[in-house]
């Protein structure tokens, strides 16, 4: 098991953006704890954001670190239209 936490630049231009180098890494860092850093996100849509959650949840049922670091104001936007707090990833313990 890796100990050392392994990160992953999220981006994200638009709404309709490509998630497939997110679900590689996700897969690739499966016994890692993972930081998921969203500078790179313009706006993100519901389907990342369930990717994230369900992401956020295996690795915490794992007891493994998980945190999204650098959420944009205009990423908090979308967090809360999609009903959730803006600050949702920063209340977690993230390692």
């Amino acid at each position: 098991m890796t100990t050392e936490t392994q990160k992953h630049l999220l981006e994200l231009p638009n709404a309709f953006s490509d998630l497939d180098s997110l679900i590689a890494f996700l897969r690739g860092a499966r016994s890692s704890a993972v930081e998921i850093d969203c500078k790179g996100v313009a706006a993100m849509p519901s389907r990342c954001l369930q990717l994230l959650l369900s992401a956020e949840q295996q690795w915490r049922s794992e007891e493994l670190g998980f945190a999204v670091t650098n959420i944009s104001e205009s990423c908090r936007k979308s967090l809360s239209l999609l009903g959730l707090e803006s600050n949702r990833f920063e209340d977690e313990e993230t390692a």
